[in-house]
């Protein structure tokens, strides 16, 4: 009991209590410094640390992504590319390979056109003149396909098309002549060209119905037209109608009242007409 209450023992627990005391202190005033921190970086963050967020957490996607360029918008910046030159120079090109053409003087003219296509290979008027020079040698082919590449650049030029289509009709290729007649008139109802076209194929497909529908379109600004009345008519008889065929050739023989050949189909149908008449009344 002595040693407790000794002055030493007494010195030796006063020291022992500062120390805790000492200890707590430095461990709230550690706590306080630590809380404040962390308020602060998450009130201001710093530069650093936010840039990194956010690469970690969600990627920049503020920049404008490269479009890429279609065929038709390529040709159309490399020809707003040429220069006021390069642009005179082909426009003297192709007057002169028009000229040529005209005196027959083909094997210039290609040369001509091999050389303004070096300037601009997706010309149009150098490319139609050269699938032209394909047409004379008779090479259908080599003038189809050079059509069908420009129309994938061009694909709303009636020009275009009509050119096509005479191209395919010449190599019978009905079928697909008369789907782009079809598109062609799609885009220009009034080209009566066109019309006449489709009349004529429809009727060599046998799609008699349809050939009389353009037929009539094409009557209605050339009424007098003895080959597209005659081919009406053909029509009609193909779909045993022969009322309405005798009608157009009647037609046919006001306008040309000295047509023998005319003359003799009304006398045949007639004919036959008379025939199934008798043979459905016995009957």
């Amino acid at each position: 009991m002595e040693l407790l209450f000794s002055s030493a023992f007494v010195k030796y627990e006063i020291a022992f209590l500062g120390l805790n005391l000492a200890y707590i202190v430095f461990h709230v005033f550690h706590s306080l410094i630590v809380s404040y921190l962390k308020i602060r970086n998450f009130v201001r963050p710093k530069k650093g640390v936010e840039v990194e967020k956010k690469e970690d957490v969600e990627p920049d996607t503020t920049e404008t992504p490269v479009k890429k360029l279609s065929e038709k918008e390529r040709i159309k910046q490399e020809k707003l590319a040429l220069s006021t030159e390069e642009r005179q120079r082909l426009s003297e090109i192709v007057q002169n390979i028009k000229t040529r053409i005209a005196r027959g003087e083909f094997g210039e003219a290609r040369s001509r056109i091999v050389e303004g296509l070096s300037i601009d290979k997706f010309n149009k008027d150098l490319n139609c003149l050269l699938a032209s020079l394909y047409e004379k040698e008779h090479d259908y082919k080599k003038a189809e396909l050079i059509y069908k590449d420009l129309i994938l650049l061009n694909d709303t030029d009636p020009e275009l098309y009509l050119k096509l289509g005479f191209t395919l009709s010449i190599q019978g290729k009905y079928e697909i002549a008369y789907e782009i007649y079809k598109r062609l008139h799609s885009l220009e109802k009034e080209n009566f060209e066109t019309i006449e076209m489709l009349a004529n194929i429809g009727h060599q497909l046998s799609h008699h119905e349809e050939s009389n529908e353009y037929a009539r379109l094409f009557l209605k600004k050339h009424p007098h037209s003895v080959d597209m009345l005659y081919l009406t008519a053909i029509n009609y008889i193909n779909l045993e109608d022969r009322k309405k065929a005798l009608e157009h050739l009647k037609k046919i023989r006001t306008i040309d009242p000295y047509n023998g050949k005319i003359q003799e189909l009304i006398k045949k149908i007639e004919l036959e007409a008379e025939l199934e008449k008798n043979f459905k009344t016995e009957k």
